[in-house]
């Protein structure tokens, strides 16, 4: 006698290569929608640097400024972008300075307290091995050549009690 159609085995076996090739389709999807959102969060941290700022030397990347505040302090600028929706963005200057309340982050609509009681705030840049002041980087000619790129970039904050804080970051 020839049977038709297939046997209750076969059906188990078709069945569970269809749900292991589902899982692994699934996990593929979701390892693609990470690194989508991995690349789309780089190209936005790379943007602020490729976004055109007021640079105020050669040596620093395009979307870092330093300059001298009011009060002898520094002044911290940089240009970043911040998503407004979908695979849009809108660029945003972030300015560091010290006020009478401390170290405040302005960005043109609010400005937030970062560290109360700051009473000066320095900024010094690294450039061919030697340590630049802000004002020695302000009075640096863009017409010299050759000029080394800015391998870090040193924030020092000192407290009202005479502490001091120092960050040296790497760009």
């Amino acid at each position: 006698m020839k049977s038709r159609g297939f046997t209750l085995i076969e059906m188990l076996v078709a069945v569970g290569l269809v749900a292991l090739m589902g899982v692994v389709c699934w996990r593929g999807l979701a390892f693609i929608a990470n690194q989508r959102a991995s690349v789309e969060q780089e190209t936005t941290e790379l943007a602020d640097i490729a976004l055109p700022a007021r640079a105020t030397t050669p040596e620093l990347p395009l979307a870092v400024a330093i300059g001298s505040g009011a009060n002898g302090s520094a002044e911290l600028e940089i240009l970043r972008t911040v998503a407004i929706g979908v695979e849009q963005s809108q660029p945003v200057r972030v300015l560091y300075h010290v006020d009478g309340r401390g170290l405040v982050r302005s960005t043109g609509a609010d400005d937030v307290l970062v560290l109360p009681k700051v009473a000066r705030f320095e900024v010094r840049v690294n450039a061919g091995g030697f340590w630049l002041d802000a004002g020695q980087a302000q009075a640096m000619q863009p017409a010299v050549r050759p000029f080394t790129r800015a391998g870090a970039i040193e924030i020092m904050v000192d407290d009202r009690e005479g502490a001091r804080y120092v960050k040296v970051l790497a760009l």
